[in-house]
């Protein structure tokens, strides 16, 4: 009988990035900038996050987001991670934050940018590497879910 296998979209979101966010602090895989402390995550934010730890969340996040659709761009998720005002406009995300996020995730081989495709050049696409690391962070997310 062979060991069960889980993919990223069979887990929940908050638990899987949770689990990838602590993997990537642990291991050293992202580097935060000095920055990274006094940055707010949006225009529609007044101040930066409390949580120390907020950028390896948010890395968690984007290659959640770019595994579960590929073909993400920074336009794209930079509405995505933005925020509703008090007036009901849309505010985007910090578009700083998520280009550099997305450009360590290619530095450790999770990401890379599609030069195929016809429609969305030089989109992020998840690299093979990048999956099976996703995929085996997913399966002991849902082995200990299970016990």
């Amino acid at each position: 009988m062979s060991a069960p296998f889980y993919t990223v979209k069979d887990v929940p979101a908050q638990d899987f990035i949770r689990a990838y966010a602590e993997y990537l602090k642990k291991n050293n895989k992202i580097k935060i900038p000095e920055w990274g402390s006094i940055v707010k995550t949006g225009l529609g934010k007044e101040i930066s996050p409390i949580d120390q730890d907020w950028m390896y969340v948010r890395a968690a996040a984007l290659a959640r987001k770019i595994y579960v659709r590929g073909h993400w761009g920074v336009g794209n998720l930079t509405h995505m991670f933005g925020s509703v005002n008090d007036n009901g406009k849309h505010e985007s995300g910090s578009g700083k934050v998520i280009r550099y996020l997305l450009q360590q995730l290619e530095t450790i081989k999770v990401l890379k940018k599609d030069n195929k495709s016809l429609l969305k050049k030089g989109s992020r696409i998840v690299t093979k590497e990048g999956q099976q690391d996703l995929n085996r962070i997913a399966t002991q997310v849902a082995l200990a879910a299970r016990k």
